[in-house]
Formats: structure tokens, sequence, C-alpha cells
């Protein structure tokens, strides 16, 4: 009980010293099982336990110049990067809102100026969430994935009941749809050493969201789920996560996907097929299901670089929800392409750099959660380009901080916080969520022998 009082004395001392509280149990946690380490290497030498504790404990320094050293370690490093091109995102939404909601022509002038104050309040309250998000622990994704998949769950199906119907669909829980994608990862982090049983339990999870999907019912949502979870399962089995052969667990996977998916193709409806073909061929149904993607080509295809193009009808009466669905096909028509070209550079900069740092985290749950959250974003801005460049496949949910929108601005704010989290706390968790039987080390070169740790 003594040497024990010994050990957590020197890891108090340590943990005065360093200011990140987040990193105490991770720094006192290694330093412990150093000094374990060194007692039981001492003992083995002929030392006995009391001693072979105060030597350790003696070689591993000055607990106050330890601590300090690893103050000046341990800091938490926000990605500014990141943060920045938030933030020139954020503004450029806001211009461009506010050169919208100048038209006159888009709608009435009062509902104008609310629609505009109602943006700015939001996008306010989504910079709140950010910052919420981003000094909240993103571990307890991993902790507490039950809890929080099932939760989102309940709370979806209770949206589901006093949502209202818009054109056919039921309309808040489209935006509840983008957290579960991250709520996915949590289960996959959970399920990854499981082998195929976690392959296949990870699977039935996945089912779930599908069916929520299918009862709103949004095509574009269902897109998006799907794409976007089975990138984060593929990631996982080809790092190797599941412990099983990775072509096997790929086929596990996919084979279903492609049975199903085959299975609708061939018992599709006549409307779902038309709408296919008028995808990529709109004079099909003119008038119909291929009327936005005829009016946006007709659009675009008139516009200048720079300036107003000289489109024969008037854009502002040829397009609804300009704010919301086709605000660069409208931007483009006003100002040119040149608009295109300045929000696309800005979105691909913050797309490329948070792919660089989901790709190259060391932490399992860090890079399922910020991959995640960054294919999420790149899904939304995939088919918010194409339904406005008059691919109608599949239609536009928002275009992610820019385009106007009041829930999706504020999930879509709470999932970046989340991974700037896991940026910011990157270098305290590295692997340690690997299994600790990998993370200690079992093999040893003494004096020439190799040594196996069995207990290890």
């Amino acid at each position: 009980m003594e040497q024990s009082n010994k050990i957590k004395e020197y890891l108090k001392t340590v943990c005065e010293q360093i200011r990140w509280k987040k990193a105490h149990k991770i720094i006192s946690e290694e330093i412990e099982n150093h000094i374990i380490d060194q007692k039981n290497a001492l003992i083995s030498e002929g030392l006995d336990e009391e001693t072979a504790i105060n030597k350790a404990i003696l070689e591993m320094g000055d607990p106050t110049a330890v601590g300090l050293e690893f103050d000046r370690t341990y800091i938490p490093k926000p990605e500014w990067g990141i943060i920045a091109l938030t933030g020139i995102l954020l503004i450029l939404g806001v211009i461009i809102r506010g050169f919208i909601f100048r038209n006159p022509e888009m709608t009435d002038i009062s509902n104008n100026g609310i629609m505009f104050t109602n943006s700015i309040i939001f996008t306010i309250f989504g910079m709140l969430t950010m910052i919420i998000a981003y000094f909240l622990d993103y571990t307890i994704i991993g902790k507490y994935p039950k809890i929080i998949y099932f939760s989102l769950v309940l709370v979806t199906l209770g949206v589901m009941i006093i949502s209202p119907v818009y054109q056919g669909q039921i309309f808040y829980v489209k935006f509840l749809m983008l957290l579960f994608p991250t709520a996915f990862a949590g289960i996959v982090y959970d399920m990854r050493n499981k082998g195929y049983l976690g392959i296949i339990l990870s699977g039935i999870y996945f089912i779930i969201p599908v069916l929520i999907c299918l009862k709103i019912p949004s095509l574009s949502i269902l897109a998006l789920y799907s794409i976007t979870s089975l990138m984060i399962f593929t990631y996982a089995i080809l790092r190797g996560w599941f412990n099983v052969k990775k072509l096997n667990g790929l086929l596990l996977i996919y084979i279903p996907i492609v049975i199903v998916s085959l299975t609708k193709i061939v018992f599709i409806n006549d409307y779902q097929l038309l709408r296919l073909k008028t995808a990529f061929n709109p004079s099909l149904d003119p008038m119909g299901a291929g009327y936005w993607a005829n009016a946006t080509r007709s659009i675009i295809v008139n516009a200048k670089l720079f300036g107003s193009s000289q489109f024969g009808l008037n854009a502002d009466n040829v397009l609804v929800d300009i704010h919301t669905d086709f605000l660069l096909t409208y931007l483009i028509h006003r100002i040119g392409w040149i608009s295109f070209i300045i929000i696309m550079f800005f979105i691909l900069a913050f797309i490329i750099r948070s792919l660089k740092f989901s790709l190259k985290q060391k932490s399992v749950l860090g890079g399922l959660v910020s991959l995640s959250v960054i294919v999420t974003f790149i899904m939304q801005v995939l088919f918010y380009v194409a339904s406005n460049l008059g691919f109608q496949l599949f239609t536009p949910l928002t275009l992610p901080l820019i385009s106007y929108s009041k829930i999706a601005t504020v999930i879509n704010m709470f999932l970046i916080g989340i991974m700037l989290s896991v940026y910011k706390s990157s270098m305290l968790y590295g692997n340690r969520d690997l299994n600790p039987l990998i993370r200690r080390e079992r093999v040893k070169i003494v004096d020439g022998k190799i040594i196996i740790d069995l207990n290890r």
C-alpha cells in the first residue's frame, strides 16, 4: 500500500504541472506503466520490492521537472487552417445570402429581410454548437456508441411524428440524417476487433437508418448516408481493424448490397425509371422530371466568366428556392462563372485539408469519426453542385455553410466542431485505442536471448 502511495504521489506531482487536464490520465498511465516495468526489471536483478520501486521512481527524475516537460509537450493544437477556412465559408455564405435577399424579384422584400436575419441567427447558433463540440471529448463516441446511436434513432423517430411534410418528404428528418454516419463510425469502432461477427453486427446497425431514409422518403439522403457509411466500413476493413482477411470482409459487405441493388433495378417502377433516364437526358420529360435540369442547363450554358448572362428568360423567375436549392445556378447567371470558381476554391481547400488530416490520424476512433464528418460534407457538396449544373438525379440538400439553411447549418457546424476536436486531441490518443496486447511490448531481446512475455 505504501509503495502504491509513493507512485500516486509522484504521479500527482507530475500532473499538477500539466495545464491540459485531459492529458493527465494518459500521462499518468504511461508513467505508471514505465515505473512498474522498471520495478519488475530491478526485482529480477535481485532487489527487494520496496527498494526497486524507490529506485524506479528516482530514475524517472524529479516529478516537477518531468511534469513541466510534459506540459511543454502536451498542448492542445487547434487546426487553424480548417478553422480559418470554416470562417471564410461562413462569411462567404453571409455575403452571398445578403446579395440574394436584396433581390426583390425573388420573394416579398419584407420576407427577404426576415429570412436574412434568420440566417444570421442560425449561423451564430451554429458557431456556438461548433465551439461546444470542439471542447467536448470526441472519444465519448467510442465509449458509448450504442447509447448515442439508439438515442439518435429515437430522436429521429420522434421528429418524424411532428415534422411537417414538404413536397412528399418528412422535412426535418432529412437534416438529422447527417448525424448518422458519425454515429455509425462509433459502432464500427466498437465492433472493430470482433472479426466477421463484428462486420455482420455493424451491417445490421447500418440497415436501420436505411429504413428511415426509405420512410422519409429521400433518395438523396439514402445515397448520402449509404455511401458515407460504406466508405467508413471499407476504410476500417482495409486498415485491418476487424482482424479478418480484407477481401473476405469486403465481399461480406458488398455482395448483399449488390444483390439488393440488382433486385431494386429489376423491380424499378416506371416513374423511378423515367427519373433515372431524365437525369442523363432531361429532354425525355421536359415539362416533368426533366424540367429543372433543362432550366439550369439553359441558364448556365449562356453564362459568362464575368457578369450577368443574356438568358432569354429572367432566371429569377424561372428558378424557385434560389437561396436554398439553386444558389450556384443563380450566382453563375447573375455574376458569372467567377462566382462558382471562387466558392468551389474555398470549399475544395476545406475538403482537401480536412481529408488530409483525417487520413493521417493514428487514432482508430479519431480516423473513423473525422472521416465520417468530411465525407458527409463532401457528399452534400457533390449533390448540390451536380444539381445546380443540370444533373438532377439527386435533389440538393444544402451547400454546407453557404446556402440558406437553419437546421443543416447548425448540424454541419456541430460536425465540424467534432472533427476539430479530433485534430486537437490527436497527439493525446494516437494508437492508444488499439488492442492493449498490441501496444504493450511482448517480445524482448535480453543478452542475446529472445524473451516472449505470454502474460502480456
